[in-house]
């Protein structure tokens, strides 16, 4: 998986239905993809901000990064620190090659609509431009995008190189994930690579129909599909390490949404949707459609 520009691999995190555990999943999958070793830029381009006041508080970095100004030296923040280093000590130099483990983040607030005047093209060539400088650096540029089309998820269809897109158990669940397929078709973008179901409530039949929904719409991941067969089950952990403002791995590493995270990664790794992945052993008990079989 390579952006369209360089070799730094880039995938945006996109559901065009508000609700869709988009931001969770994109602050989630980086956290365990730093525990596995690996540097990972997030990106903000949702205006609502909140993945960004949930782990390095709202800024006009990403909308500097799209209309101009925009410093890596001082608008990356640390957002999680490997062991010793504490998220809220400040920027570091973010491009060094030799520092693992962590994710770096450039945050947004509401100023970040402003940037929607832009036209497409030059806000995509703004974030290829940010991959290039981010190349050594990073294993891995992840994007969370608005819940709703437009200029800014168009810009990051344009400018990376997949898409993975949660889909929350509920009515209307799968909509979401039809519009990501024929926007990405209209506009020429990054393909989905990957689908996922989270916010599962295991003891409702109804609920557990939207992981089996998705296999049946795009096969199973493992067998060159493009569905992973785990999916998250619901937990209040998520809210409660959102109001902690702590990374979910750190606060709950122990709850079920932690675990079956893990595993999706694990399938998005082995599939070549991401970089680097947990290891079979960390992984006990995920939630998955055929619980006969192991992780």
């Amino acid at each position: 998986m390579t952006s369209r520009s360089n070799g730094l691999p880039t995938l945006s995190v996109s559901n065009l239905k508000g609700g869709a555990a988009k931001t969770v999943s994109s602050i989630v999958l980086t956290e365990v993809m730093a525990l596995a070793g690996a540097n990972v830029l997030l990106v903000d381009l949702d205006p609502q901000g909140t993945g960004s006041a949930w782990l390095a508080g709202r800024s006009e970095s990403a909308t500097k990064l799209l209309t101009g100004g925009f410093d890596p030296g001082e608008d990356i923040d640390v957002a999680i620190g490997p062991p010793g280093l504490d998220s809220d000590q400040g920027t570091l130099d973010v491009l060094r090659p030799e520092d693992v483990g962590r994710v770096d983040m450039v945050t947004a607030n509401r100023s970040l609509e402003d940037a929607t005047e832009r036209r497409t093209s030059d806000l995509s060539q703004r974030l290829e431009k940010l991959w290039r400088g981010a190349e050594g650096g990073y294993d891995i540029a992840v994007v969370d995008t608005p819940p709703q089309a437009g200029s800014l998820v168009t810009a990051s269809f344009l400018s990376t190189a997949g898409v993975l897109v949660p889909v929350a158990a509920g009515r209307g669940a799968v909509d979401g994930l039809q519009h990501v397929l024929q926007y990405t078709r209209r506009i020429g973008g990054a393909e989905v690579r990957a689908a996922f179901a989270c916010n599962v409530d295991a003891r409702t039949y109804l609920d557990k129909q939207v992981a089996e929904k998705l296999v049946d719409q795009l096969g199973q991941i493992s067998e060159g599909g493009r569905a992973c067969q785990h999916y998250v089950r619901s937990t209040v952990s998520v809210r409660e390490a959102e109001a902690a403002s702590e990374p979910l791995g750190t606060y709950a590493g122990n709850s079920t949404a932690w675990i079956d995270y893990m595993a999706i990664a694990r399938e998005l790794h082995m599939s070549g949707v991401i970089p680097v992945g947990p290891s079979k052993e960390r992984i006990q008990n995920p939630a998955r459609l055929d619980q006969d079989e192991t992780t």
